[in-house]
């Protein structure tokens, strides 16, 4: 058996086109072409030859927090310190200051880049709203599209229905909310208010879709939904399920049941992976990569230097009172609020749910 982890597919819809016909180059349905929708129809059946998918999910908003700590602070303190910084009014940013000078006048906090995402998101996300028109006209304007059929089914359904959660629509998240461009230093419209409150502040930095989607990531029930159309037992012919989701939470809290189910979805022999999980953890409390094992603190396991090379290596990203990272009250009800109709949809989804507490 072998595989890849591409974590970055999971946002874009065009990428389950892409796997489904690259991995088999060769084969066509009988008596059609790339224009015919029957053919369109015999690809999506053709999916159980194709690989299992693992889509791997944790809470929303400590998902949020996790990248705006990797994917803004610490690519803007690398970008700043080496003189490449610019501000949002346009002016360059004086490199060779420290990490304080920086995080003091440079850098929007994480409460600064939530709410202006949040606004766009609400507006984009509306009942017919931008998100379903953009979707509509980008995937399912013309019947040859691979999602057409889709697209065309649940706004059927959802027009016929007393309720909009039954059929929710398919949504582009990624391409229908965040593409106006500003300019280059302030890159999306969405950070058009922050820039005039903040000039000397920065955004232009290389991982913009990371950075202009901290919240929008934690929306699973969008980008899943459109590798559930294609690669869920319902789609495939024979009914064998092709696609399995894991809460990080539960590799944590319960790791050989999480494995086991794992295990079982991908059709490998029982294994006992006690002798891995209670060794440790990998790739986590700031040791990047798979050379240093971590152990679980309430387990006493952690010795005070390994404690204190964690809070070293974790110091130049954030520490417990970053300011920068501080998250409100107000701010945190905002987001429970915001998440929750997405999770539950999600739950329905996967057929589970996390232990999220929402």
């Amino acid at each position: 058996m072998t595989g890849e982890a591409s974590p970055g597919y999971m946002p874009y819809p065009s990428v389950v086109e892409s796997v489904v016909k690259r991995l088999s180059p060769h084969w066509k349905p009988s008596g059609s072409d790339d224009n015919d929708v029957n053919g369109v129809k015999a690809w999506k059946v053709h999916v159980r030859a194709l690989p299992k998918i693992i889509a791997i999910v944790r809470d929303p908003i400590d998902r949020a927090q996790s990248s705006y700590k990797y994917n803004y602070i610490e690519p803007a303190l690398k970008q700043l310190k080496a003189g490449r910084g610019l501000t949002v009014s346009g002016k360059s940013i004086p490199g060779g200051k420290t990490e304080k000078y920086y995080r003091q006048h440079h850098l929007f906090s994480f409460e600064e880049l939530v709410y202006a995402e949040l606004g766009v998101l609400k507006e984009c996300l509306a009942y017919g709203g931008k998100g379903e028109e953009w979707t509509n006209k980008r995937f399912g304007a013309k019947e040859h599209k691979f999602f057409y059929e889709t697209i065309q089914r649940r706004n059927i359904n959802r027009t016929n229905s007393s309720t909009t959660t039954t059929a929710p629509p398919l949504i582009h998240l990624d391409g229908a909310c965040y593409k106006e461009h500003n300019s280059m230093a302030v890159p999306r419209e969405q950070w058009k208010e922050l820039a005039t409150e903040h000039p000397d502040k920065t955004l232009a930095l290389p991982n913009l879709q990371l950075v202009q989607s901290i919240v929008g990531r934690g929306i699973y029930s969008f980008p899943l939904a459109w590798w559930y159309e294609v690669f869920s037992h319902v789609a495939a012919s024979n009914e064998e399920e092709r696609i399995h989701v894991v809460c990080t939470e539960d590799m944590a809290s319960t790791p050989e049941l999480a494995m086991d189910d794992v295990t079982k979805f991908l059709g490998l022999p029982e294994f006992d992976f006690t002798s891995v999980t209670s060794v440790g953890r990998y790739n986590v409390g700031g040791h990047r990569g798979y050379d240093t094992i971590t152990q679980d603190e309430d387990n006493g396991e952690i010795t005070p230097e390994e404690d204190q090379l964690q809070v070293n290596q974790e110091s130049s990203v954030h520490t417990d009172n970053d300011d920068l990272l501080a998250i409100s009250d107000a701010l945190r009800n905002e987001l429970l609020h915001f998440y929750k109709p997405y999770n539950e949809r999600l739950f329905r989804m996967i057929g589970k749910r996390c232990p999220w507490d929402y």
